[in-house]
């Protein structure tokens, strides 16, 4: 069950992604654990850059639980991996011979 006095103090910093500064430390691990360098602090606040891409590394590292994250809706489009995109470019470049 979830303690109401916290799910009152958590705010948005992004349509995803709520924060209860509250109960933050600032060790900054979430900002350091982003693959995507969306997180980071203005003074006291945590401000979010709007590049989430959901991974929830920040809200599973979090040692106070202050981070949440909500998860990807099923079916959505997954991130191309790098070597699979270079591939089908590899692939088109030599057609065009």
């Amino acid at each position: 069950m979830t303690d109401r006095r916290q799910e009152k103090e958590r705010k948005p910093i992004d349509p995803v992604i709520t924060w209860a500064g509250d109960y933050c430390k600032r060790c900054l691990l979430c900002v350091s654990i982003c693959p995507v360098k969306n997180l980071r602090f203005e003074g006291e606040e945590m401000v979010s850059e709007g590049k989430c891409i959901q991974c929830q590394l920040c809200q599973k590292y979090c040692p106070d639980f202050t981070i949440e994250v909500k998860p990807k809706k099923p079916g959505a489009e997954k991130e191309p991996e790098p070597d699979k995109e270079r591939k089908r470019e590899d692939e088109t470049a030599g057609h065009g011979k």
